[in-house]
């Protein structure tokens, strides 16, 4: 446990938006350079892509194994997205209470709700697009999803935008440097914040 996490509780941050507006960039940034912060690993039916390793990015399984998982109510949350099962696992949320790692949730709005509902600890931030028409470029310059998908995607990333009031902080991804200066500033401000601050840290 380092010094600068000692007084305070452990945190989620739920990180949510719309496909393509960079999520997992700037979540990889953060865990890149803020000190205690991991990266809550869901499982997801999708194949993998090729920059993903299972076990980093996510768990990859079948839907059979989803399905278990689902009646075995192992996940905090779960959602069907573009036709792909996701979830988070309960152990990734629940973490010893001497352990004052912070937790980074990646995680679209359907899962985002869930938690939100869940877990009233939750910080959470919405990350938004510079554009639709920047929105439009990333989706369809991936060259993985086919123009009919593209489309699906850009669609739903528009009705998933109008849910951003019901985030506590709003990141707009312009440039991406000054995002991750944003987001990293909401994680050094929720971990000064008075409300979670363990009293038992401070008098000793």
């Amino acid at each position: 446990m380092s010094d600068d996490q000692a007084s305070g509780k452990k945190l989620l941050f739920v990180v949510s938006g719309p496909s393509g507006v960079g999520k997992s960039t700037l979540c990889r940034h953060i865990l890149e350079t803020v000190r205690d912060i991991r990266l809550s690993v869901s499982y997801t039916t999708r194949a993998s892509r090729p920059t993903e390793t299972d076990g980093k990015e996510y768990r990859f399984i079948s839907l059979e194994e989803f399905e278990k998982k689902k009646s075995e109510h192992a996940f905090a949350e779960w959602a069907e997205v573009h036709g792909h099962l996701y979830g988070t696992p309960w152990s990734e949320l629940e973490q010893d209470a001497h352990n004052y790692t912070d937790i980074l949730l990646d995680i679209d709005v359907q899962g985002a709700h869930q938690v939100m509902g869940t877990l009233k600890r939750a910080v959470s931030i919405f990350v938004m697009p510079p554009s639709l028409e920047v929105l439009w470029q990333r989706l369809s310059g991936r060259g993985t999803d086919s123009l009919d998908q593209q489309q699906r995607r850009f669609q739903k990333a528009q009705e998933e935008m109008k849910h951003y009031p019901e985030y506590q902080y709003t990141i707009r991804n312009v440039a991406l440097e000054q995002a991750v200066w944003e987001l990293k500033a909401v994680i050094m401000a929720e971990r000064v914040r008075t409300a979670h601050i363990d009293p038992a840290h401070i008098f000793r």
